[in-house]
């Protein structure tokens, strides 16, 4: 309800001498309405005590790094790899076995060494062959070699996959810790603004400042609630994604537990980088390749030798005139094949095998030094994040103090709006700083865990 102020006061001068409680009556009806814009504020601040974020279940790192590695693809992918680098060495192993098969036929013929009067002659045999390379060159010897080789590089390349899963769940969870950190600052400036905001609307009404104090005041409201929906959606976010990292179907918070802050590590820095450069997931996988690239090689060069075969077996069959019949009875043989020209296939071979080899080898030392300058730049960044952990706590320590101080020159009429909002802003963004320097302090510690493949 609304009333024309003009018309209100034409009212009060046409009552003569009207009581107190006429006036007061007056008064009330012919108050003016408060700006759309001010009930819009009120409106606005009501509204963000309902605001929240929907999370299904808060998990700890532990088990979130646990459910991450039971439900990744990638971690089922090196598993898999694993079964079939076993499978290869079997094979083989297997190769120094004699192959062992069984036969049998059933045959009707009419052409017979003797012409047979009547019935068609049938001939039915069953046997046994055997079959083993005796001399393939060393060929069998490189083959296996390459086969432990490909196990070990798949061993150590599931050790990388599970890490990188790993430092992929601890970045969910601390993204998620970051959002919710967010949404703490933001409800903490909203809280500081609406206090400054309600010391200027006083301050206004008792005319000892203007009402630039408290637009300003206002706008410092709304702009700390627009930081909150930020963070808000910024959390939802972390919490959807970090379910969908732990194999649930909705949302997942993270549960802050001691491990979420600095700690000293377990090794010293040269240790840490020797253990990057000589048993890093990443450097085992590298040299294993290598390993495996020349046993290829060697495996190939044997094409140059010729194969000595030994085939043996026995039949078990019926005595019969057909032509070409199985006869009863053991056999032995000894056989060698050696091709002198099959179109240039053993060199091309031996050519690619040497290529893939020599690719290997330089990529094994460029990981070698990729391992050692991201085990030392890990290192450093560790150190210069847990030292902005300690500046950015003086640094909200003193951004505290300051808007204390400020606030209280502000409510005694000393300093102005303007030096308030400009402590609430500098505390904001102490307090964001040291976010962000925990999070980069968290981080950096789990890239280092993953680059060397242990805890610290």
């Amino acid at each position: 309800m609304s009333y024309d102020i003009a018309v209100c006061r034409q009212a009060a001068r046409s009552i003569p001498r009207a009581g107190v409680l006429t006036v007061a009556l007056l008064t009330f009806l012919c108050a003016p309405t408060p700006p759309a814009e001010a009930q819009a504020a009120r409106a606005g601040q009501q509204g963000d005590t309902t605001l929240s974020v929907q999370i299904d279940s808060l998990l700890d790192l532990q088990t979130v790094v646990r459910r991450a590695l039971e439900v990744s693809p990638v971690v089922a992918a090196g598993i898999e790899a694993i079964r079939g680098a076993q499978s290869e060495g079997r094979v083989t192993a297997a190769a120094y076995v004699p192959s062992l098969a069984a036969t049998s036929s059933i045959v009707r013929s009419n052409v017979t060494a003797i012409p047979v009067v009547g019935s068609q002659p049938s001939s039915y045999s069953a046997g046994l062959a055997s079959s083993i390379d005796v001399f393939t060159g060393g060929r069998r010897g490189a083959d296996r070699e390459r086969a432990r080789a490909d196990l070990t590089a798949a061993k150590a390349d599931d050790v990388s996959r599970r890490f990188a899963v790993t430092l992929a769940a601890q970045r969910a969870f601390y993204e998620t810790l970051r959002a919710a950190d967010l949404v703490d600052v933001a409800r903490a400036r909203v809280a500081q603004a609406e206090r400054g905001y309600r010391y200027a609307q006083d301050r206004v009404r008792a005319g000892t400042t203007t009402r630039s104090d408290e637009l300003r005041a206002r706008l410092e409201l709304t702009t700390g609630r627009q930081q909150l929906l930020g963070a808000l959606d910024t959390l939802q976010t972390a919490a959807y994604t970090l379910g969908r990292l732990v194999g649930a179907n909705g949302p997942v918070g993270a549960l802050r537990d001691s491990t979420s802050g600095a700690r000293p590590l377990a090794l010293t820095d040269s240790e840490i980088v020797r253990l990057a450069v000589d048993a890093s997931p990443a450097v085992r996988t590298a040299r294993a390749n290598e390993r495996a690239s020349a046993a290829a090689t060697k495996s190939a060069r044997t094409l140059y030798v010729p194969d000595l075969r030994v085939t043996g077996g026995y039949n078990w069959a019926n005595q019969t005139q057909i032509v070409g019949g199985t006869r009863p009875g053991w056999s032995v043989a000894l056989g060698t094949s050696f091709p002198l020209f099959n179109g240039f296939e053993r060199e091309d071979a031996i050519t690619r095998s040497d290529a893939a080899a020599e690719v290997a080898r330089v990529s094994t030392l460029d990981v070698i030094r990729q391992a050692r300058a991201e085990g030392a730049r890990l290192l450093s960044g560790l150190r210069f994040a847990d030292r902005a952990i300690v500046l950015s706590n003086e640094a909200v320590q003193s951004a505290q103090e300051d808007l204390r101080v400020q606030s209280e020159r502000y409510q005694a009429g000393i300093s102005t709006e303007l030096d308030q909002l400009t402590s609430q802003l500098a505390l904001t963004q102490a307090r964001l700083g040291l976010v962000a320097a925990r999070f980069n302090y968290l981080i950096t510690r789990a890239q280092l865990e993953a680059l060397i493949g242990r805890e610290l």
